[in-house]
Order: C-alpha cells, then structure tokens, then sequence
C-alpha cells in the first residue's frame, strides 16, 4: 500500500520519539524516508511512498516534507505534520497500524540506520552505485528504475 510522503514522515516522528531518538532534523527524516523507500522497493517491488525523491546536494529529498520542515532547520523535529481536513480541522495522516510489511521496512530501517546523524545518512545516499549517484544533476527526480539498479 503505497502512503502520502506526510503519512511516512509521521510515522518516522511517532518511531523516533517512541525510541527517545533526540536527533531527527529534517535532514534525517529525509534520508530514513529514502531508505524506507529504497528497502521496501527492493523487498516488494513497489513502492511505499507515492511522491518522488528529488536530488538535492545532501542527497535525496521529498521537496513537499522539505518545505513543510524547513522551519526547523537543523533543529529536532518536536511535532507531527499535520494537514487540514475538508473540515478545517488539524489530522495527523499515519501509516496504518495494520500495515505489518511497511512498519517492518520501517523499523529495520530505523534499527540499522537509526543511530547515524544526518550526515552520515547523507554519505551513504551519495555512495557509488547509489541511485542518487546515478545522475550528477541536481534537482532531478529519481526514478524508480534507479533505484532498483542501485545498492542504496
């Protein structure tokens, strides 16, 4: 099932902050968000995120998360996204709870990657053989072909 870029961000807070993880910046958030895609289209053959990975200098971003986020700079993130309903009021959209494969991707993905900064995160998207290595020019979108021909 594939989710909203906003549903993934969220249910990435709600995970750092259920493992006290003190250090998501947008930055971060951004990057474990690739991974997530990245690993649950390799795994499944499609994706998980229906909004597409842009190349950005520091690596991989979803524009729309980064506009929504760039208030905090590099600064932890301390609350949800939240989106106004058809009746002006404020929803958290989330993965859903019963989704047992993307929360899987999702918290291995936070198991093995969760304790590197956002820099760190950065240097492995920008590896050789990396998707986003895949094409030198900035602010192109990252195709699903690249990815599944790449090792991050």
């Amino acid at each position: 099932m594939a989710y909203s870029a906003v549903s993934v961000a969220n249910s990435i807070i709600k995970l750092a902050n259920e493992k006290g993880v003190n250090d998501l910046t947008p930055m971060k958030l951004q990057k474990l968000m690739y991974f997530t895609q990245f690993f649950y289209l390799k795994n499944f053959h499609e994706l998980l995120i229906n909004d597409n990975f842009v190349r950005w200098k520091f690596g991989p971003v979803i524009p729309s998360i980064y506009y929504q986020l760039k208030v905090y700079g590099a600064n932890r993130i301390n609350s949800y996204i939240r989106q106004l309903s058809p009746n002006n009021e404020a929803i958290v959209y989330m993965m859903a709870d019963d989704d047992y494969r993307g929360r899987a991707v999702l918290n291995k993905v936070f198991e093995k990657l969760g304790s590197l900064n956002a820099i760190q995160l950065s240097a492995l998207t920008h590896r050789e053989n990396s998707s986003w290595s895949k094409n030198k020019t900035l602010d192109t979108v990252i195709t699903v072909q690249e990815m599944e021909n790449s090792e991050i």
